[in-house]
């Protein structure tokens, strides 16, 4: 009798085991900032599922060792004197000069060479984001190696959110992004929007190297904050060298710039070290393949996305700041589509309004 007891207090408990195990293996569903508040509209959109979907693949331990990929090497070393040649070669076509060699900035560039599978979906992103960020960029007189910034600051995940409050793939404060006229409220978040926050980055860029004068110094500004700069070049009788002032700033920022130097370096060397590209981007349309279309009636993101004959999904994702599936009518309100499903839109509409364009899409012209 007590064998049996025992025995159905042990399957008691490995039954109770499981059920732990599977609850905290699923993944938690965030609802943008609604999670704070359960009386909005409950068609949240679930975009911070999708990106961590996306964005979170199976943790694998490399500790230096060497991974492998079917045919090819992972290449998670480098010499230190090749390490220097490129780095000298990077500066040469650089504007920024910021390609400097040293023990810490090599061990940050080993540490992402370690990432070979994070790196591969970073890069099918950058094939979407990068256009537009070179032509913001080239527009603003801005170096454009600045573009990797935004994988050290969000993995250029346009609804990436810190602890500290910031937003967007440029990681807004509410604060600054107003300055540069980031407008929030309970329908959208412009910190997430990919074009407006990007352009919002390039004028704050340009900001903090108009005042510092030192490309390594406006990036640890970014980072830091400019009234920290200010402050230790002031303690330090303005010596504008961040490596020799490495050690007054915050340890955040310390890892900062080497980490925006070693991503410089693994993104235009990652041939080399065999990181494989992951061919499989989320992106079904080129940034230049889309066109912006002002909303003039009250509609569903589901509902519209289905006339459109797109996924939900590609229809957020073109469109990260909307924090609400039910889009009031207003002329402040835009959506970012493909311009072929634009077309396709308004072939579909006259046919069933006998001629008469939607109402949604009357202002758009009919080649975009």
């Amino acid at each position: 009798m007590a064998t049996i007891t025992i025995r159905n207090i042990m399957f008691f408990m490995l039954i109770l085991k499981s059920l732990i195990l599977q609850s905290i293996s699923k993944p938690f569903l965030f609802l943008h900032k609604d999670i704070y508040d359960q009386k909005k509209d409950v068609d949240n959109i679930y975009t911070e599922k999708l990106w961590k979907k996306m964005l979170v693949g199976k943790k694998k331990s490399s500790h230096g060792k060497k991974l492998y990929h079917k045919r090819n090497i992972l290449i998670t070393n480098i010499d230190t004197e090749e390490l220097k040649a490129r780095f000298s070669f990077l500066n040469t076509k650089s504007r920024m000069k910021v390609f400097k060699y040293n023990s810490i900035v090599h061990a940050s560039v080993e540490s992402y060479l370690r990432m070979g599978e994070y790196i591969g979906k970073i890069i099918s992103f950058a094939n979407f984001y990068f256009p537009m960020f070179e032509e913001k960029l080239e527009t603003h007189r801005l170096p454009k190696e600045l573009k990797y910034l935004a994988i050290v600051e969000s993995n250029l995940n346009p609804i990436a959110t810190s602890k500290a409050g910031a937003k967007g793939i440029w990681q807004f404060m509410p604060e600054t992004g107003k300055i540069y006229n980031l407008n929030i409220n309970d329908i959208y978040d412009e910190r997430n929007d990919p074009v407006k926050s990007t352009e919002a980055a390039c004028r704050y860029l340009k900001f903090l190297y108009k005042k510092i004068g030192n490309w390594e110094l406006v990036l640890a500004a970014y980072n830091a904050g400019p009234g920290t700069v200010y402050k230790i070049l002031q303690n330090n009788q303005n010596r504008k060298d961040f490596w020799e002032l490495w050690e007054f700033f915050p340890k955040e920022t310390q890892n900062y710039v080497p980490k925006f130097i070693a991503i410089n370096y693994v993104m235009n060397y990652y041939k080399e070290h065999n990181i494989p590209v992951q061919r499989s981007s989320p992106y079904k349309y080129k940034y230049k393949e889309t066109i912006l279309i002002p909303i003039k009636e009250k509609i569903s993101l589901k509902f519209f996305s289905y006339s459109l004959n797109m996924s939900y999904q590609d229809l957020i994702l073109l469109n990260p700041q909307y924090l609400v599936d039910i889009i009031p009518p207003g002329n402040k309100f835009f959506l970012r589509l493909p311009k072929r499903k634009v077309l396709f839109f308004q072939k579909t509409q006259k046919i069933g309004n006998h001629g008469q364009r939607d109402p949604i899409l009357k202002n758009i012209p009919q080649h975009p």
